[in-house]
């Protein structure tokens, strides 16, 4: 017959999902069918055909196998507590005669809970978790012991059962990665808990858990913030990106670090949605290629700037990062002393348009904006910026847009003419400049004019991108009719 198991409703986030973790844990070593059904605060685990013992018995045998090892008690835990927490033959023996599933993992309302007395998962009659050590690190990242009110020095901490506190340490190294950052004494870890928003078959989980084991103590970059730490790991494992779209997970996310004595901080906790990064990253092999260009290596740091807008961006679908972070991306991905200038892939930048701000194909793929971002792009590559920066602030109720556009071109009227006598004179030019036609100049202040922020955004964002295929084989030819035009002079 089937059975369903519910979670405790501790009320700490990580705590729940780790426990059903944890029994799915064990359903898997059964060989058995299940379903994890996210909840209002606590988790349903429906099992196909089982009996309570099977399910018993399959949590003892991962007890003795696994759980007795002190290697899974590391997290929050000093060198001289671990012995509390592995276990040990008294502790098999104890919860081999007091583990009922059916009566601990029914649905249940918790009332009158006194947190200094009770088990804080509602369970009685069962040893608690590593003594009198109770929720900790290991068991949830929110733990910690709260003051009484004018008694500094009446602390204590919530106690949680044996049994959850042994299926919360199972779900964490079963489906949490362990992602590494930064390197010697500045080495910090990341633990991702996977949330699922909607139901996960146990093949979704068999999945989750062989990902885990390859990605355990996976170095992802030098110190970032968690804010930016999850397009990061998404770029650089795209098949944990794969995963995300299929079961549209939520990152729990804890940025931990070890003292001298091997104690464990937590630092900070955040709370991703995955989704919106894992989109970006599917969509075109380009865009995890730029973000990984941010992250650096272990000699370069990463573009921590450039992060934080890409990271507004595609979270809060912030237009206004766009083009900052376009040249954010420009500045510091391209050496400071050097004679070429990095810029975005074309395909990301057309992906920003498109599916943050929400641009029509029809002017992101205009003829007359791709020639007039020709010539933008040849001041950015000269490091030139402050056409991009005045056509990106340009207002439309004023005549900036149009004031600088004709200044530019003035400028590259200029530039045109110096390269032409630059070549006659024998000289290789490496980035000719591109001067638009004048109907072409007409048709973008007529776009402008009825769409004036998606038209100078489009504008800026290519210019700041690598010319298509199109207007390479462009610049192909005119390289080739200049020298043809040598040739035929000497």
């Amino acid at each position: 017959m089937s059975i369903n198991l519910f979670t405790p409703g501790t009320g700490f986030p990580d705590l729940e999902v780790k426990i059903a973790y944890g029994l799915a844990r064990v359903g898997i070593e059964a060989g058995l069918k299940f379903s994890i059904i996210p909840e209002k605060g606590f988790y349903t685990i429906e099992f196909e055909k089982i009996s309570y013992d099977r399910l018993k018995q399959s949590f003892l045998n991962i007890l003795v196998r696994l759980l007795s090892s002190d290697r899974f008690f590391d997290l929050g835990v000093k060198a001289k507590d671990k012995g509390k927490y592995s276990v040990k033959n008294e502790i098999f023996e104890n919860l081999k005669d007091t583990v009922d599933f059916s009566r601990m993992f029914n649905l249940k309302t918790t009332s009158n809970l006194n947190i200094k007395r009770d088990m804080f998962c509602g369970h009685s009659n069962v040893p608690c978790f590593g003594g009198s050590s109770g929720l900790i690190l290991i068991s949830s990242f929110h733990a910690g012991k709260p003051y009484e009110r004018d008694k500094r020095a009446a602390t204590f901490n919530q106690s949680l059962c044996a049994v959850c506190g042994y299926l919360a340490v199972l779900g964490l190294y079963s489906f949490g990665f362990n992602i590494q950052m930064g390197q010697g004494k500045n080495r910090k870890f990341a633990v991702i808990l996977p949330i699922p928003k909607n139901e996960l078959k146990s093949d979704n989980l068999a999945m989750l858990l062989s990902l885990q084991k390859t990605l355990h103590n996976f170095w992802l970059s030098d110190i970032q913030p968690l804010r930016t730490f999850t397009v990061g790991l998404l770029a650089k494992v795209p098949a944990l990106s794969d995963v995300v779209n299929e079961l549209h997970l939520t990152f729990h996310l804890s940025l931990a670090c070890k003292d001298n004595r091997g104690d464990t901080a937590v630092e900070q906790t955040e709370t991703i949605d995955a989704f919106p990064f894992s989109k970006f990253i599917s969509s075109s092999s380009y865009n995890p290629a730029t973000v990984i260009k941010l992250l650096g290596s272990f000699k370069v740091l990463p573009k921590i700037a450039s992060l934080v807008e890409l990271t507004k961006i595609l979270e809060k679908s912030e237009i206004m990062s766009l083009t900052k972070f376009a040249r954010l991306y420009t500045q510091e991905t391209s050496p400071k002393k050097g004679e070429w200038v990095n810029l975005l892939y074309p395909e990301t930048a057309k992906y920003l348009l498109r599916e943050v701000a929400m641009i029509r194909s029809e002017i992101i793929e205009n003829p007359a904006i791709g020639s007039l971002a020709r010539t933008l792009r040849y001041f950015i590559r000269e490091r030139k910026y402050g056409y991009a920066d005045d056509i990106r602030n340009a207002r439309k109720e004023s005549r900036d847009f149009e004031e600088t556009v004709a200044k530019m071109l003035r400028e590259g009227e200029l530039r045109r003419v110096q390269q032409e006598q630059e070549r006659q004179r024998g000289k290789k030019i490496d980035n000719w400049i591109h001067m638009p036609k004048e109907a072409e100049i007409k048709e973008i202040f007529r776009i402008a004019s009825e769409d004036f922020e998606s038209t100078k955004l489009a504008l800026v964002m290519l210019a700041f991108s690598f010319p298509a295929k199109d207007e390479l084989s462009k610049e192909s030819d005119q390289e080739g009719q200049n020298e043809r035009k040598d040739n035929s002079e000497d």
